[in-house]
C-alpha cells in the first residue's frame, strides 16, 4: 500500500495519520482500522504482536480512564465505574489501538534501509544546526537491528545482551539509498492534510 511513495512521505503520512487518531471521533476512528485490517497479512501480524506487547498497558489506561472520569454508576454500585468513564476508557483504547496498528502498516511497508532512509532524509536539514543527524541515524539503525536479530531468550536478559560474545563480527556499514522526491509525494501529502483536517473540522 502506498508504495509508489518516497519512504519519508510514508513517514510523515503515518504521522498524520497519528495525530489524526488523537482527535478523531469514534466513526472515523473504526474506519481507519477496518482499513489498516485489509493493509495485509504482515501487517496484521505485526499489529498482533504489538497488542500482546502492549496488552496490560492497555487494560491499565482503560481502568484509569474508566475510574477516572465522574459520572452515574450503573444500577448505583458505587465500586463500579461511570457509564462516561467506561465510553472514554473504550474510545482512548480504541484510538491507541489504531494506532498500533498504523505503526504496524508502517513497519510492514518499509524495509529497515527504507525506513532509515526516511529519517534520514527527514531529519537532514536540522544538521545545519550542528546536530549530527548522521551518527544519531546509524546508531538507531544499528539499535533497531541488533534487537531484530538478538534471539529472544537472550532479549529478556538485559546484562547478557549489553554483553556480545567477543567473537561477534563487527556491525556492517549502514548504507542509505533513496528514491528522489517527486511531485507526487508532495500532492498526496497535501491532499492527505486536506482530508485528515476536514474530517476533524466537520467533527
Amino acid at each position: 500500500m502506498f508504495s509508489f511513495l518516497h519512504p519519508a512521505a510514508r513517514l510523515l503520512f503515518w504521522l498524520l495519520l497519528a495525530v489524526f487518531l488523537q482527535q478523531a471521533s469514534l466513526p472515523c476512528v473504526a474506519l481507519a482500522g477496518w482499513g489498516l485490517l485489509l493493509a495485509g497479512t504482515a501487517a496484521r501480524r505485526r499489529w498482533r504482536a504489538l497488542l500482546r506487547r502492549t496488552l496490560i498497558l492497555l487494560l491499565t489506561l482503560f481502568l484509569v480512564f474508566a475510574y477516572g472520569v465522574p459520572g452515574a454508576t450503573p444500577w448505583n454500585v458505587v465500586w463500579l465505574p461511570s457509564v462516561e468513564g467506561v465510553w472514554e476508557a473504550a474510545l482512548h483504547v480504541l484510538r491507541l489501538t489504531v494506532f498500533l496498528g498504523s505503526l504496524a502498516w508502517l513497519l510492514a511497508a518499509l524495509s529497515h534501509q527504507a525506513l532509515m532512509g526516511g529519517l534520514w532524509f527527514l531529519l537532514r536539514p536540522l544538521q545545519s544546526l550542528g546536530l549530527p543527524m548522521d551518527r544519531s541515524v546509524t546508531r538507531l539503525s544499528l539499535v533497531l537491528e541488533c534487537l531484530e536479530n538478538t534471539p529472544a531468550g537472550i532479549r529478556q536478559n538485559w546484562r547478557q545482551w549489553l554483553t556480545p560474545p567477543p567473537s561477534e563480527a563487527p556491525p556492517e556499514p549502514v548504507k542509505i539509498c533513496l528514491p528522489p522526491w517527486r511531485s507526487r509525494d508532495s500532492l498526496f501529502l497535501a491532499g492527505a492534510c486536506l482530508l485528515l483536517g476536514g474530517l476533524l473540522w466537520r467533527a
